[in-house]
């Protein structure tokens, strides 16, 4: 990995740069829920999900010579399926540089245990497609305007 760039844990303090990268044109245009959210919204959101015992891990990319957190991979438990959808998002500004397939393949080193991990991604969003392919996933459904794609990862 390039020194200026890290992978880790979210904390508190990462909050409102995940929202402002989620609500970017660019983000909202690949989520199933396109629309803007308020900030105080996302914050309770986010603080009830990945900083209340509840079974979700947030990972960031960091890179210290732009200043700060330039993307995301959350892992939301889905009771359903028994296992964890991930979303990934990188702000639009470092696009096309590999980011996004080095952040998912780094959050993907750092969750631990055996999962069943699931992503939906649109068809329309090739980029994504090709980056969680590269880490292993596979489709195993699509219908008319996503793939659904799976894997199962072991990491101690």
């Amino acid at each position: 990995m390039k020194e200026n760039l890290a992978v880790r844990k979210v904390n508190k303090s990462d909050v409102r740069r995940i929202w402002e990268i989620r609500n970017t044109p660019e983000a909202r245009h690949f989520s199933n829920s396109p629309e803007e959210i308020s900030f105080s919204k996302h914050n309770a959101w986010f603080k009830k999900r990945y900083f209340l015992g509840e079974n979700n891990h947030c990972f960031v990319l960091e890179d210290t010579t732009a200043g700060g957190v330039i993307g995301y991979c959350r892992f939301d438990f889905d009771e359903d399926e028994k296992g964890y959808t991930l979303s990934v998002a990188l702000d639009p500004v470092f696009h096309g540089r590999g980011l996004g397939g080095l952040l998912l393949k780094e959050s993907l080193a750092k969750f631990s245990g055996t999962k069943l991990l699931l992503a939906e991604i649109q068809k329309n969003n090739t980029p994504s497609l090709k980056i969680f392919q590269k880490n292993g996933f596979a489709v195993f459904k699509e219908d008319d305007k996503n793939y659904y794609l799976r894997n199962e990862i072991e990491n101690d």
